[in-house]
């Protein structure tokens, strides 16, 4: 009978051993997912295959087209030429959109913007007229106001399409109207007509008005 319960106690231990140990060896898997860097900590884009004592890890079906080893650490992944990250260097480019760091006890998000051209009002002075589109667009009034840089945006982005006159020197249905030629290449797509004008009719004298 001491022979049984000791069997029994020998195999309740090493049971609860083994739940201890896979749950050691969960909270270290779970760890080689982070790195600390500057001070804070960045949560990697981790994927699969656990990192080495250098910081990076093997890829040997090469999923990341880097070749059989590469490096992550907060960052896409990459490789160190010549034992060098490029990333502590400051010479790094990411091409994520958003990346997520967290520095002491602040969160901060970092988001790329993608910066348009400012339009010059002087570009289109043979077709826009800031008082003129302001005067002869009532409906715009409210809406927009007097700037001259709010008023040349919806010009372009939206009222040479649809047909609005915007200078007392261009009227765009005269345009169409009186060169055929470009009715065949452009149709109904009346912003081409203003583009075109600026760009080659006002040189070739067209009738414009």
């Amino acid at each position: 009978m001491r022979k049984k319960v000791s069997n029994k106690k020998f195999k309740f231990v090493s049971k609860k051993m083994k739940r201890g140990i896979l749950f050691v060896a969960a909270i270290l898997i779970i760890g080689t997912m982070e790195t600390g860097h500057s001070g804070g900590v960045i949560v990697s884009e981790a994927h699969s295959g656990r990192t080495d004592s250098q910081g990076g890890h093997h890829d040997y079906k090469n999923k990341s087209g880097l070749g059989s080893y590469h490096y992550h650490h907060g960052y896409e992944a990459h490789l160190h030429p010549n034992g060098v990250c490029p990333y502590e260097n400051g010479n790094g480019t990411s091409t994520t959109k958003s990346s997520k760091q967290s520095v002491g006890s602040s969160t901060t998000t970092t988001s790329e913007k993608k910066t348009e051209p400012t339009l010059k009002i002087e570009d289109y002075s043979l077709i826009f007229e800031t008082v003129y589109y302001y005067n002869n667009n009532p409906d715009l009034q409210a809406s927009i106001g007097n700037g001259g840089q709010d008023l040349l945006e919806h010009f372009v982005n939206y009222g040479m399409a649809e047909g609005r006159r915007g200078s007392s020197n261009f009227d765009v249905k005269t345009y169409r109207d009186n060169n055929k030629d470009l009715e065949a290449a452009y149709g109904d797509n009346l912003k081409e007509y203003y583009v075109h004008y600026l760009n080659t009719g006002h040189k070739e004298n067209r009738t414009h008005n």
